[in-house]
Parts: structure tokens; sequence; C-alpha cells
């Protein structure tokens, strides 16, 4: 059995499933075949992960091709950031709720007045 590598192209959405995937890597092109491709049942088209132990550049299968260069949009991604959006979002939902609290009880003290 192969041992999955540290890098991965995941092939979607193609038709037919015999094809070979190629992956550009810093010594040179790895190529794997398609034939063990899983189906999608709802689209009826094939999805093929391939692995490698190098570092992956880019792909190809059927003349599309990918590459890495988003990595780097990913390196942008802050974490802590995450953090603070989760704090802002209660207290907005805490703000809404004591909103709807002071606007029935405005209401309800307006009601029992004029009744």
């Amino acid at each position: 059995m192969e041992e999955l590598g540290e890098s991965v192209c995941l092939a979607t959405d193609f038709r037919p499933s015999d094809g070979e995937v190629t992956l550009n890597t810093r010594d040179g092109r790895v190529h794997k075949n398609t034939s063990s491709a899983a189906v999608s049942p709802r689209d009826k088209t094939w999805f093929y992960a391939g692995f490698t132990n190098e570092t992956l550049y880019s792909c190809e299968l059927h003349g599309a091709s990918a590459n890495n260069h988003q990595l780097e949009m990913c390196a942008e991604l802050h974490p802590d950031k995450s953090k603070l959006n989760t704090v802002l979002l209660l207290m907005n939902g805490v703000r809404v709720i004591l909103t709807k609290a002071v606007a029935f009880s405005t209401v309800f003290t307006i009601r029992a007045i004029l009744l």
C-alpha cells in the first residue's frame, strides 16, 4: 500500500474516468493513472486525489491545470481575528435581544396606561 504524501492534487468533475494526472514537482513530473477514481452518483462525474511526497507546484488532467499560487492568499488568513469576529457576533446578538426587550416593555407599558 502506498503511503500518503505531503502534497495532493484533487481532480474533480471530469469525464471520462480513464486518464492520467500529471503532478509537476520540483524534481520533475509524476504521472498517476485515474482508473481508480471515484464516481459521483448525482453528477456522474469522476473525482481523483493524486498524492506525492514531493512539493507539488501544479497538476494537469485532460488539458486543464491548476497551480499552487493561491497558497500566498491562504497565508494571509489570521485565525486570531476569527475569535474577535465571534465575540462581535455574540455582542450583536445580545444587542438585538436587549432591543427587543426594551421595545416589548415599552409597548406593554403604553398598553397598560391606555387601558
